[in-house]
């Protein structure tokens, strides 16, 4: 049984290496896929200079984001609808965070609408830099109809995965293989220990007290059957006379 959990922790270890190894080469040839979709530059709904404005299309339950190059985190913007009401949205969170463009250039949000209503809304930058107005919830689906983002996906996902049950089937196997190494010893008066002194040594379980028997003669034969013959050598030595009877005779 250990031999097999050893055997299994070896093979699942194998499959987490060659996962990762999968996972990190897609991550590679997936590159241009996911900057071709999450590159503010490449992939927006709206892009305005300073002091323009746009209409946009908002579906319900989307997420959009306005982002503007790092070192400018101002707002400055108004989303309004038909009606000219306008929708504030929300501030980023810490999931919301910058993004690099192809260039290497850094993309920050300044401002999140998750739960806007449907319809037509028109974005005015009132800013002094360039604002990007993006749909993250249609990019991440672009995303997953890339091959090599989704090979990437499962490699890097499901690698670590497999490489902790087998360093934990690992363990198991070798503390159980540390167990069964345990020697036979021998006691003090040089014989072989039985089943349950062997069952307690291998569970690490404290040998129980040994009850002593009693001498079967103990306190009755020795003690009782002593004074009668006490008793008879006393009574013998009154018996005889002193030594000139045999003398005088």
């Amino acid at each position: 049984m250990t031999e097999a959990i050893l055997q299994w922790a070896k093979r699942l270890t194998g499959v987490s290496v060659v996962l990762l190894l999968i996972g990190v080469v897609s991550y590679y040839n997936a590159m241009p896929s996911m900057f071709e979709e999450l590159d503010p530059a490449q992939s927006h709904m709206l892009e305005l200079g300073p002091g323009e404005s746009g209409e946009v299309e908002i579906a319900a339950l989307g997420e959009y984001v306005a982002l503007r190059l790092e070192g400018d985190d101002s707002v400055d913007l108004r989303l309004l609808d038909s009606e000219g009401q306008e929708d504030r949205g929300s501030d980023p969170t810490s999931f919301d965070i910058a993004r690099t463009g192809e260039d290497g250039a850094s993309y920050v949000p300044v401002r999140v609408f998750r739960s806007s209503a449907a319809g037509e809304y028109t974005l005015h930058n009132d800013g002094t830099t360039v604002l990007w107005f993006v749909d993250d919830v249609s990019a991440q689906a672009a995303l997953f109809t890339k091959p090599w983002f989704v090979v990437m996906m499962f490699g890097c996902c499901l690698g670590p995965v497999f490489g902790i049950i087998g360093l934990v089937l690992a363990l198991i196997g070798w503390g159980r293989r540390d167990k069964g190494n345990v020697p036979v010893v021998l006691d003090n008066q040089g014989r072989l220990p039985t089943t349950d002194e062997l069952y307690r040594q291998y569970h690490g379980i404290g040998a129980s007290p040994e009850e002593e028997i009693p001498d079967p003669f103990a306190e009755t034969g020795q003690s009782h059957g002593s004074e009668p013959v006490e008793q008879e050598e006393i009574e013998n030595e009154e018996s005889k006379p002193g030594w000139e009877w045999w003398d005088e005779g």
